[in-house]
């Protein structure tokens, strides 16, 4: 992977391409490669047949998916209580805070309630997913501080000093036990092992980086906390420099921006249903001035604002009252997702030069086709789209299996069997299929292409199904259950390639399963052989091929390698005449050096799992271009 390559670089800050990135390897002598003469090189891009994306899982102190390596950033809010022995957990007084969220004096004291003074949590429930280890602990400003849990300790601020946390406890907390007004405790940061000078240059998880290689687009709704958003001012929004990226407001977004322009994915944000038109505006010309000029950024207006679970709904039927229109509750929300999209697409458009990076969203309701056409309708009407503008998509969330509710409801939770239960999830597929037959044909008749900002599984139990702990206990075993994985591929088979439909996000990333899901593609890092995993690898990720297109003398090549997710072997394709191949790891380390025909069968059973990059020499030792791939494991 470039990241693992461009440590020494500082890939965060700067936007060296491919090119530049092995001139300097070869300028630092990393690769022992016999005389190059690099400037013929091509670096391969990939060949999309099966567009994949995903959707991010919120950050929060429980989380398996741990995006930082500064874990102090997943900390929750600060939480006051008395300054004395065994008080409540939670007096709710508000503490005063500085601009950066640390309280500005300990123990503070309002003259009505004690003095109080802070806690905050950073691992919950995460026994044996932590590394045990040593973490650098430092902190600046004056004043002293409690850790207990994962590790037992009380520190003078200022400090710089490793603390042992040990990941068989199920909670690390934080106290501030007292912070100097003329120089509060501030810029706390908790590294965990590995990265103790790398973390400011390099501050988002490898793991996380490994795991979102093979996506070509990152959907941040959870990141932005979009569902039920108070957001409205762009001053409201938050910042890197907080102590946490687990507030109301969501994750910074510069942080979002920076994951992007690193992997080079696009990126989908969710506008906050509050958004003023000046929030809209800056929002834009942050995305304008900071993102990557050759990634797309998906703009759509929050999150399912059609769903009367979620808050943005009533919002929008008051905002579309007060604007004049007229109808019941649910279909003011409908007319007002038509207009407040409009509204939006129009003030980005005004902001970016080249439109052609943005890509319009009209988010639908998958199951209620009738719906994405009430709305469509009146996007296409001026009396909603004040500005004649366009959309691009017509996005749905495809789910299958929504069938707990009714196995509770036929009495069967106590009895069925998880075969049984993946059997109705089958028979539920057709269902879905219809559903995206209708999106597609709908969205055909608009010009519009049909992605999906959500899908996968959706095998969770309402209350009271959902509080039988057995039954829930079966819903979440037949998640894992290798069925889920053939399901899985013919679930993607028909999006792609009968319905013939565009990007797929896929609803979520990793976490932890629950009554209330197992929304996590994985689990953990770790859960490598998780058959949902296993489906995005075998039947999307191998569908998308590394190609490069190169020209030697006068003669083009197209040099392909394929399935890009490797188990045992894999098949280069196209090479010139007399042409070799070396294999390297993300260390520099040769692994493999032969020669290659026009297609060559290349076996890889003696590489460890893990990124391997493959340079294509022609035979005058020219590197002529550079494809890489995945070894899974078997």
């Amino acid at each position: 992977m470039v990241r693992l390559f461009l440590n020494s670089f500082n890939p965060i800050n700067t936007n060296l391409d491919f090119k530049e990135f092995y001139m300097k390897l070869f300028q630092r002598s990393i690769l022992l490669i016999p005389i190059i003469l690099i400037f013929n090189i091509v670096i391969a891009e990939a060949q999309i047949e099966r567009p994949i994306g995903i959707n991010l899982a919120g950050i929060v102190d429980w989380s398996p998916e741990f995006v930082f390596v500064d874990i102090m950033k997943q900390s929750r809010n600060w939480i006051a209580h008395d300054n004395i022995p065994d008080a409540e957990w939670d007096s709710g007084v508000n503490i005063p805070l500085a601009d950066n969220g640390y309280p500005l004096q300990l123990p503070y004291d309002n003259g009505v309630d004690p003095p109080q003074i802070v806690r905050t949590v950073m691992l919950t429930e995460l026994t044996d997913v932590f590394p045990s280890g040593e973490y650098r602990l430092i902190s600046e400003g004056q004043g002293r501080l409690q850790l207990w849990g994962a590790a037992s300790v009380t520190l003078e601020s200022p400090i710089d000093t490793l603390i042992y946390l040990d990941n068989s406890s199920e909670i690390l907390a934080m106290e501030l036990l007292e912070s100097n007004v003329n120089d509060p405790i501030h810029n706390i940061r908790l590294v965990m092992p590995g990265f103790h000078n790398t973390f400011e240059t390099n501050p988002f998880h490898p793991d996380l980086l490994d795991f979102l290689e093979d996506f070509q687009l990152i959907r941040f709704m959870d990141w932005m906390k979009t569902n039920g958003s108070e957001l409205s001012h762009w001053s409201d929004r938050n910042s890197i420099s907080n102590y946490t990226q687990t507030l109301d407001q969501g994750v910074a977004y510069e942080y979002l921006i920076q994951l992007c322009n690193l992997l080079k994915k696009d990126l989908w944000i969710n506008v906050p249903h509050k958004a003023t038109d000046n929030f809209i505006s800056q929002f834009a010309q942050l995305l304008r001035d900071q993102v990557d000029p050759s990634l797309k950024i998906y703009i759509e207006y929050s999150n399912e604002v059609w769903n009367e679970i979620f808050s943005q709904n009533q919002y929008a039927a008051q905002a579309a009252d007060s604007l004049g229109y007229t109808g019941d509750p649910w279909d003011l929300s409908w007319q007002y997702t038509a207009r407040r999209s409009a509204d939006m697409f129009y003030l980005f458009e005004k902001e970016f030069n080249n439109q052609d990076r943005l890509v319009k969203v009209i988010p639908g309701f998958s199951a209620n086709p009738w719906v994405n056409n009430f709305i469509l309708e009146r996007f296409n009407n001026p009396a909603y789209n004040l500005n004649g503008v366009t959309a691009d998509v017509l996005a749905i969330a495809p789910y299958f299996g929504s069938i707990a509710n009714s196995i509770g409801e036929a009495g069967l939770e106590n009895s069925i069997s998880i075969n049984a239960i993946l059997d109705s999830m089958e028979n539920s597929l057709p269902e879905t299929y219809m559903y995206m037959l209708e999106n597609k044909e709908l969205a055909d008749d608009y010009n519009l292409e049909l992605h999906a900002y959500e899908g996968g599984q959706h095998l969770v139990a309402e209350y009271p199904y959902c509080d039988n702990e057995s039954f829930v206990e079966k819903l979440l075993d037949a998640n894992r259950d290798p069925r889920m994985e053939d399901m899985y591929c013919r679930y993607f088979e028909q999006w792609y390639e009968t319905i013939g439909a565009g990007l797929f996000a896929h609803f979520s990333s990793h976490g932890g399963y629950s009554k209330f899901g197992a929304w996590g593609v994985k689990e953990t890092f770790d859960d490598v052989n998780a058959p949902k995993y296993l489906a995005l690898q075998n039947c999307v990720f191998n569908a998308n091929i590394m190609t490069s297109t190169v020209q030697l003398n006068t003669v083009e090549y197209e040099i392909r390698l394929f399935p890009s997710r490797v188990l045992d072997k894999f098949i280069i394709e196209g090479a010139p005449p007399m042409s070799q191949i070396n294999i390297f790891d993300v260390k520099g380390t040769l692994h493999k050096n032969m020669q290659v025909e026009s297609f060559t069968q290349v076996t890889t059973e003696e590489l460890i799992p893990g990124m391997y990059f493959v340079h294509v020499i022609d035979e005058k030792s020219n590197l002529i271009t550079v494809l890489k791939f995945i070894k899974v494991p078997s």
